[in-house]
């Protein structure tokens, strides 16, 4: 019977700490979500909206 408490007692660390590794990818998935990465530098950066049609197409 001691066995089992020593498994559950593990299991429930590992739940635990399954939880706290999982929470903290999450929080880096954020932060590396709300990058600003520029693509372009100066001031020739042009949105990339087709508006126009292409002439002959």
């Amino acid at each position: 019977m001691d066995r089992k408490k020593l498994d559950r007692k593990r299991l429930g660390l590992l739940a635990v700490a399954f939880v706290l590794v999982i929470g903290v990818m999450e929080v880096l998935a954020l932060k590396l979500g709300s990058m600003d990465l520029a693509t372009q530098s100066g001031s020739d950066t042009k949105p990339a909206v087709a508006d126009r049609a292409v002439p002959g197409g």
